[in-house]
This record gives C-alpha cells, structure tokens and sequence, in this order.
C-alpha cells in the first residue's frame, strides 16, 4: 500500500544514512509483505553487481528470512546502457550523472512508475553504492511482516575519490563494515615479502581472496611493499650486503614514538639489483591478481653513503628503482599499476620525485601534519605547497593524517583515549578537500576494541569525505545514534556539539608530545614562560578559556548523564580531566617564570597551584581508567598505560622540580 512521507517522516528516516546523500527526497513509500518484493538484475550484469543484488537479498533473508521473488514490487539494479535505459526502462538524469565529479562511483536511484524502483549507475560501482543506500534504509523498517520501501529520489556521488584507512583490526570483518559506509580503501595488512635468500627468485603472498570480496563492494584493498629501510627484517642485507646503504647517514632512525629500538638502515639504492628484487616482489603480487601495489620509500631520513647515492639522493633513486621494477612487470602484466608513498617526515628531495614519476603513478603521504601547519585563527590551516600545487594540477594525491584517533600527529601513537569529534574529522577533510587531494585516509594504531574507541570518526570520515556540505557536526552525531540504536539521538548530537570542539582543541594542542617527551617539564623547570595561543595552550587564547571549555564539558556531561549508555560520560571525563590538567600546567608555568620564589608569598601560592596539580593529574588518571575499565578487563595494551604513565610522570616531576628548587 502506498502512502505519503511528511517531511518529519521523511527527516527521521534520512538519518538512518551514513553518509548522506548529496540529493535524496522521499515523499511517498510503499508497504507490504517482504514475499511480495522481488530484486531483478539487468541482463549481463557483472560481478560486482551481482555482488550488490546479493547483499540487497541477503537483507531481507536476514531481516525477514526469505529472499524476496514476489511479483507485487520491484527493484530494478545494475549499470544504465548508452541510451540511458535499465534493462529496456528509460532513467532520468543520466546525462547529469556522467558529468558528476567521481561518476564511476555515481548513482541514481529513482521510482519507475508505482511498483518499480531504480538503482542504476555508470559502473558496477556506483550500482553498488545506489545498494548500499537502499539496504540503509530498509534495515530499520524489514520484518517477516511487512518492508516499508522508501519511493526514493537520489542523485549522488563521492567528493574525495578514495576515502579509508590505513591500518585497522580483523580485516575480514572491517572490510565488509567500512564498504557498508561506502569506504573503499584500506592497506593490505597481510601482504607478506618472503625471506630473502641469494640468488634464489624473491616471493611475495598477498591475501587475495579478501582483496577480491573487497573489490566486489567497490573496496580497494591495497597490498604494499614495505618501507626499504625495513627489508633488513627480511634478511635483504645477509644475502646481499653490497646492498646496504653505507655509513651510518644510511641509518633512518627509529619511530617517533618508539624511544629506543632498532634505527633502521637504508639500502644502496644505486644498485640495479634492488630494482630487481622489487619486480620480483610485484611481480608475485601481480599474479595472485592485485591491480595495483603501494611501494613504501625509506620512512625517515636517510642516505646510503656511496658516491652513487649521494650525487642523486636516497628517495629519488629509491623511486626511480620502484618504477624501473614496475616497467618490467608491466611487460607481463600490461594493466598493473603503482603508488608511491614518500617517506613521511622529511620532504628531501621530493621536488624531484614527484617530477619524475609517470603521471599515471599515484602519490601517498603521511605524518605531515607539523610540516603542514600554519597556525591561523579560528582554526589552523594545513598547507604543503608542493603537494598542493600537483593535486591542484590534476596529479593523484593521498594523505594519511584525517586525525581518527586523538593523537593530534599520527606519527606518535603513543595514547588510547577517548576521542569523539566530528568537528575535527570533518576539518581536515574538508581541508584536504580544498587542496583537490584524492585520497582521505586515517590511522589507527592498535587493534584492540579499535571500532569502540574510533569507530565514530571512522564513521565521521565517511560522512564527509562522501558528501562534505551535507551535514552539520550536530546533525552527523545524531546520525549515528540513531544508527547505534540510542534511546534518544537527539541528545546524542547535543553532547556531540558541546563535546567536539572541546576535544579538538585538547587533542590538537601538541598532544600527547607535552606529556610523553616530557615538554610540560621542561617548560617548568626552564621557567619558560607558556604562551597562550601556542604548543600545549594552542587552542586556549585567553585564561579564561580554560574555564569556558570546563563549563562546555560541564554542561556535556549533564546530558550525557541522560544517556542510558556510560560511554560518553566517561569520554566527556576523560576530556574535561585534560582541560583541568592543562589549566593547571598553565598557572604552575606562569608562576614559576614570572614569580619572585624568594618570597614565601609567591611561594605559598604556588604550593596551591602545585596541589591543584596533583589533584587534575589523579583526576586524569581515575578518567582514562574508568573509561577503560568499562570497555572490558586487562589486558588494556601498552598505549592505555602510556598516557596513564606520561601523566603521572608530568606531574610526579613537576612537583618534585618545584619543590626541591623554590620552597623553603
């Protein structure tokens, strides 16, 4: 039976969509028994639309258990032909849709009369969207009973081409969920590089099957070849030691989170056998079916002493030795292409290598947000001349730095803490957005409960690397809890909008640096002055900013005390606890650069501000474990522990420098 949707109606049901729609309107729907709907491919459908008639069928068979082959509706899928037709019905907007941005992904759903609905697109892909779409919202409205099917009106497309993650847990169940959310990249993380023997054929296993359920959603998922400065665990260096790059300027150093370990080296990149040993590598990885392969250049700095690497330089001879292996390749399998992704703190040289690769070759970057950064009011800018300049040009670039997690740079993962806020996801996106690049992508660095603490901004990043000016921050938040099943959504986005830019501002004012590597410290026993506006304060451009963003998560908690779910209480503490803890770093530092201590007053007053200290660090300490604990038992992983630790390690030495230097 058909009926009409009021625009309430139409508005509640809308937020069952993540991402948005660019266009979408629904005024009428129909309901009747699930038994009653039948789901028809148009002739020659390929794989990936049959894959998407799949999971549309697998939706009712879950929901309603049956697959739907009644004669009362139908839906009607699969790529339009060149006269604009669906399987002989004619579709309106084709000529729109070929001159959409990302068309391949484009699609159109549409109602054909009163019994048919339309799912079409110019490629398997976008047929795949347009059933992503659909199956978002049926699911809220499918029993064995009755469907209410939506006589919806959709034009949309992606704005960012490829839009994922780099690393992320238990790929097999991940992949399936960010393609539900219409992502479709994420790294291979099970490509294996055998160990290297001399002169024995070097071997390469990819996961092949999941990459091809991948690519039957539409999901790119990527396998690489690790950075070079990583082969030494592969025995590259035991079987070939002509081709370790020479003297210790060929050591890149170790991660900038780790403070100790193994300081990687480089390789001779000069050396036409590692050019070899790399086409190997592809070539193996080609053959299991892979289209494409991310070749990963030494991390860090480096350069191999030799007089041949130093008159080129380590990167550009390293890209010139992946393209010269992906050349050969190329002769036997004409379609397989590559990216490059350059080392991601150093930009040596990268004038040239961008230069000389081939245009077809994409480029990656990563961990380049303080090289990025302009501090600017409201909000600061991300800015890489270079890189800016090729994507404005047209050439394909990626970045990895869309922040999912709370680490403000994702080249120190060092925290596990809670971190909900869409206003920072959605900022850098659209910055990236704005820079032309074609590729938005976050990191994660732990496995453990990932979807439970970044699974909201992975969901964020969906939204608006999808459709960027569709939906407020408020409006995404009450989104997903209407998704997640919150007894009262609305709420949900209240606390979001309070909560997010508080967390943007604690997050992404040099944190975790401040505590991990021991800057608050410094800055104390330094008697440096802090400067609000700058480093830990970046986001605090007054005193009384402190106490503003305390009310905001005052008044958060409130709220989120309504919730029939603790997690965002807890989240809420966590933030407000940093809030609390950088206040009273400020007024330590403040007092102890600008003060007289050889006066007991001034003495006096900072031993309160020392105890206000204390109590803002336990405070800290008691958030991150009660939102930690609530999440489930130890083991909590090492990077739980670390901001527990750096914060107690920061106060513990505050405390004690002050102390042992100024009281009397």
């Amino acid at each position: 039976m058909q009926s009409r949707v009021t625009p309430r109606q139409e508005k509640a049901w809308i937020r069952y969509l993540i991402p948005l729609p660019h266009e979408i309107s629904i005024d009428r729907k129909i309901a009747l028994p699930p038994g009653q709907v039948s789901i028809r491919l148009r002739r020659g459908a390929d794989e990936v639309e049959r894959h998407a008639a799949s999971e549309l069928g697998q939706v009712f068979l879950k929901k309603a258990g049956a697959r739907p082959s009644g004669k009362g509706f139908e839906i009607v899928l699969g790529v339009v032909d060149e006269q604009g037709r669906l399987s002989g019905i004619p579709v309106e907007g084709v000529q729109r849709l070929r001159a959409l941005p990302n068309r391949g992904q484009a699609y159109l759903i549409q109602p054909a009369g009163a019994d048919r609905l339309l799912l079409t697109g110019l490629e398997g892909r976008g047929v795949s969207y347009a059933v992503r779409t659909l199956c978002q919202l049926l699911d809220p409205f499918l029993s064995e009973d009755e469907v209410s099917i939506p006589l919806a009106q959709v034009v949309d497309w992606p704005d960012v081409e490829e839009r994922g993650l780099w690393n992320f847990p238990d790929p097999g169940t991940w992949v399936p969920w960010m393609a539900s959310l219409k992502l479709n990249y994420g790294k291979m993380a099970n490509t294996r590089l055998r160990r290297v023997e001399r002169g024995r054929r070097n071997r390469a296993t990819i996961d092949a099957k999941l990459m091809r359920e991948g690519r039957l959603r539409g999901f790119n998922y990527l396998p690489y070849i690790l950075h070079l400065n990583f082969l030494h665990d592969y025995g590259l260096f035991r079987a070939y030691p002509e081709l370790a790059g020479q003297g210790d300027g060929a050591l890149a150093g170790r991660y900038f989170a780790h403070k100790q370990g193994v300081q990687h080296r480089a390789p001779c990149a000069s050396n036409p056998l590692l050019a070899k040993i790399l086409a190997e590598w592809m070539a193996d990885i080609a053959s299991q079916g892979a289209t494409e392969v991310s070749c990963w250049l030494s991390e860090r700095p480096a350069q191999c002493g030799c007089n041949a690497c130093t008159a080129v330089g380590q990167f550009v001879l390293e890209s010139r030795a992946f393209v010269r292996a992906w050349r050969r390749v190329q002769e036997r399998h004409p379609g397989f292409q590559i990216r490059v992704f350059l080392s991601t703190t150093t930009m040596e040289r990268d004038h040239q290598v961008i230069a000389e690769l081939p245009p077809e070759v994409k480029v990656e970057r990563a961990c380049a947000t303080e090289m990025e950064r302009v501090v600017c009011a409201p909000r600061d800018l991300f800015v890489l001349p270079l890189f800016d300049h090729h994507a404005a040009q047209g050439r394909w670039i990626a970045s990895y730095d869309v922040p999912v997690t709370a680490n403000a740079r994702v080249d120190t993962p060092e925290f596990k803490v809670p971190e909900r806020s869409a206003h920072r996801v959605r900022d850098y996106v659209s910055q990236l957005a704005a820079r032309k690049y074609s590729g938005a992508y976050g990191m994660m660095a732990w496995a453990t409960l990932g979807r439970e603490t970044c699974g909201f901004n992975v969901q964020a990043l969906a939204e608006w690397s999808w459709n960027l000016n569709g939906r407020s921050e408020r409006e995404f938040a009450t989104a997903w809890a209407t998704r997640e099943g919150y007894g009262d959504p609305e709420a949900v986005g209240e606390w979001a909008e309070l909560v997010g830019p508080v967390a943007f501002d604690a997050y992404d004012s040099d944190f975790p640096i401040c505590y991990s590597w021991g800057r608050a410290v410094a800055m104390v026993q330094e008697r440096r002055r802090p400067c609000l506006g700058e480093g830990m304060f970046r986001y605090y451009a007054s005193a009384g900013d402190f106490d503003r963003k305390v009310a905001a998560c005052q008044k958060a908690l409130r709220i989120a005390k309504r919730i029939e779910r603790p997690d965002l209480s807890h989240e809420t503490g966590v933030v407000l606890s940093y809030v609390r803890l950088a206040k009273a770093l400020y007024r330590v530092a403040e007092q102890v650069a600008t003060e007289d201590l050889s006066r007991l007053k001034p003495q006096d007053q900072l031993r309160v501000s020392l105890a206000d200290l204390e109590r803002a660090g336990a405070e800290n300490v008691a958030a991150i474990r009660t939102w930690r604990s609530a999440l489930g038992p130890e083991p909590w992983g090492r990077r739980v522990h670390d901001a527990i630790q750096a914060t107690e390690t920061t106060v513990q030495e505050i405390c004690r420098s002050v102390s042992e230097r100024y009281f009397y």
